[in-house]
C-alpha cells in the first residue's frame, strides 16, 4: 500500500466523517418520527436524570468565611517558605 501524505488522509478522512454525519442525521430523524417525545425540549428522558454541568469557568463566590481561612492558610504557608529560605542562606 503507497504511503499517502498528510493532507491526502486528512482529505479523505473529512468525507467519511460528513458522510457518518448524514447517516447519523437520518437515523436521529428516524428516531425521532419513532419516538416523537424524545424530539421534544424537557421531553421524557426515561426516568433518568438529566445532569447539567455547570458552565466552564463559573464558579461559586466564596463567602467570607472562607476567603479567611484561605488567607490564613496562605500566611502560614508563605511564613514557612520565608522562614525555610532564610534558613538555607
Amino acid at each position: 500500500m503507497a504511503k499517502m501524505a498528510p493532507v491526502e488522509l486528512r482529505r479523505l478522512a473529512v468525507v467519511g466523517a460528513r458522510a457518518r454525519l448524514v447517516e447519523l442525521k437520518a437515523e436521529m430523524a428516524s428516531l425521532v418520527r419513532a419516538f416523537p417525545e424524545i424530539g421534544r425540549a424537557g421531553g421524557a428522558t426515561s426516568g433518568a436524570a438529566v445532569v447539567r454541568r455547570a458552565k466552564p469557568g463559573r464558579k461559586t463566590p466564596m463567602t467570607a468565611a472562607e476567603r479567611r481561612e484561605v488567607s490564613e492558610r496562605m500566611k502560614k504557608y508563605w511564613a514557612a517558605r520565608r522562614a525555610s529560605k532564610s534558613g538555607k542562606k
